[in-house]
């Protein structure tokens, strides 16, 4: 049960976020430090969470709200989480453009996906030989919900840029505060543990609210106050898996 939580709502824009705080943009919020705090950049965010964490009064879950995997078939290839995440943040210094490029060379389909929105082919690919979605997201469309395949990098509710941006970000992070990273990892004693959220579980903002995501970090980070990790299905150690509400 972790009392003090992080909900960080990652952004993968290219150039930086408008200096008065808007909407679709890095808003991140820890319980024990006061007002969500709104990141103009993705460095910025990254020195500022790290930080954060770094000076945090008890242990911690880290909510990130992107996936922390792919599908298993991908993940089978590449070799795990722990070779995905190395790799990811070895090139993130190219873009996320160029790291879905070099993802799917390594998938062995090239040009034709998985990751799809490239300025350039912004159409999808027809997934003829391989599934797009992750167990905990089928599951989550059988319930009424709408997640986004982490392989679409552009688009509305698009997750994969901001997916593989996070990834790397996170990389640094696990080794510079030495997290683990649920559920891939045991966190038994754990001081500092990352976990996927998805903040859409949350609703709709309320209306007088004219920036969702600074009212959803804030929301998330006290709703999950508290919580316990949850038994994961055996597939959720090889993709990943988000972390429920309670």
């Amino acid at each position: 049960m972790f009392r003090h939580v992080l909900a960080a709502d990652w952004s993968a824009r290219s150039r930086p976020a408008p200096a008065r705080p808007v909407r679709d943009a890095i808003w991140w919020h820890a319980t024990w430090l006061g007002e969500p705090r709104y990141c103009r950049t993705q460095a910025q965010a990254e020195q500022e969470i790290c930080a954060a964490l770094g000076g945090a009064p008890g242990p911690v879950l880290a909510g990130f709200d992107f996936c922390f995997g792919l599908p298993a078939w991908a993940m089978h290839r590449l070799g795990g989480w722990r070779r995905l995440w190395r790799m990811l943040e070895k090139l993130a210094p190219s873009g996320f453009d160029a790291a879905a490029l070099e993802l799917n060379r390594l998938l062995g389909f090239g040009s034709e996906g998985p990751f799809w929105g490239f300025p350039n082919r912004a159409k999808k690919p027809r997934p003829c030989l391989w599934t797009e979605f992750r167990e905990c997201e089928l599951r989550l469309k059988q319930r009424g919900l709408h997640p986004k395949p982490v392989f679409q990098l552009r688009g509305a509710g698009a997750v994969g840029a901001q997916s593989l941006c996070g990834i790397a970000a996170l990389e640094r992070l696990r080794h510079k505060l030495q997290a683990k990273v649920w559920p891939f990892e045991s966190t038994e004693g754990a001081g500092l543990v990352f976990a996927e959220v998805w903040p859409a579980l949350l609703g709709r903002a309320p209306r007088s609210e004219t920036i969702p995501d600074r009212w959803q970090v804030r929301t998330l980070a006290h709703r999950l106050s508290g919580v316990r990790l949850p038994e994961t299905p055996a597939v959720a150690r090889v993709e990943g898996w988000v972390l429920e509400l309670t």
